[in-house]
């Protein structure tokens, strides 16, 4: 079982509750924060809280978005969402073409990294298919891997650099161009989110849920689709 914690900004007494949410079985912990409770209390009251969840054998917990504690957890691992993401590189590029207005048929997409990671080859497999032209920006093994690309998809072999509609980069360095979309750690707080046909989840911790229905083989991936956060 996974575990969620519960952040409240009042008084209260917290405690332990099971719940279902999307299909899940949660063990919930209650953590009350009101104004004014002094730094030592609250560590106090939260290191109680992941004691009562160690002990039923909980390793994870889901946080939702913003919980600022998650830093004071000694035992309890938050779920990540970064390997999700990752793995559904695809559907988050499509989103953002379609929100700019740009058919994936004619789309330039650049896939960056430090190195050719199995996430990034899997995304370029499957935007082959789907878009115009794919750059591969990754030093040494990027040009080699773009040669068998054309080999395998027919996608014309373009040097890293230039025109880019979106850059998908699953690492740091290189030069973004276009719509970045930044793919690992520290994931930004922007950019588009990731949902499930047919799956209801709360807004404050949806991402993580969805990335344990996943992992779990729950949803699949025609069942995926992204949509940018309000105000991009």
């Amino acid at each position: 079982m996974v575990g969620r914690i519960i952040c409240y900004r009042e008084r209260g007494r917290g405690g332990l509750r099971q719940e279902r949410l999307g299909g899940l079985t949660l063990m919930t912990g209650e953590l009350y924060a009101p104004p004014g409770l002094p730094q030592w209390r609250l560590r106090r009251r939260l290191a109680r809280l992941e004691r009562s969840l160690t002990a039923l054998g909980i390793g994870r917990v889901v946080l939702s978005e913003g919980f600022p504690y998650g830093g004071w957890l000694a035992k309890l691992r938050p779920v990540e969402t970064l390997g999700f993401y990752r793995e559904a590189a695809d559907v988050l590029v499509l989103e953002v073409l379609r929100a700019e207005g740009v058919e994936p048929a004619r789309a330039v997409v650049t896939l960056s990294g430090p190195w050719l990671c199995p996430e990034l080859t899997r995304a370029a497999r499957r935007l082959c298919p789907q878009v115009r032209t794919l750059r591969i920006d990754v030093p040494r093994a990027g040009e080699g891997y773009a040669r068998w690309l054309q080999t395998e998809y027919g996608l014309p072999v373009a040097p890293p650099s230039g025109r880019t509609d979106v850059t998908l980069s699953f690492g740091p360095g290189g030069q973004g161009q276009g719509h970045v979309l930044r793919l690992y750690e520290p994931l930004p707080p922007e950019g588009p989110r990731l949902y499930a046909r047919d799956v209801e989840l709360p807004a404050d911790c949806g991402q993580p849920l969805l990335a344990l229905l996943w992992e779990g083989g729950a949803v699949k991936r025609d069942a995926l689709y992204a949509r940018l956060k309000q105000g991009e």
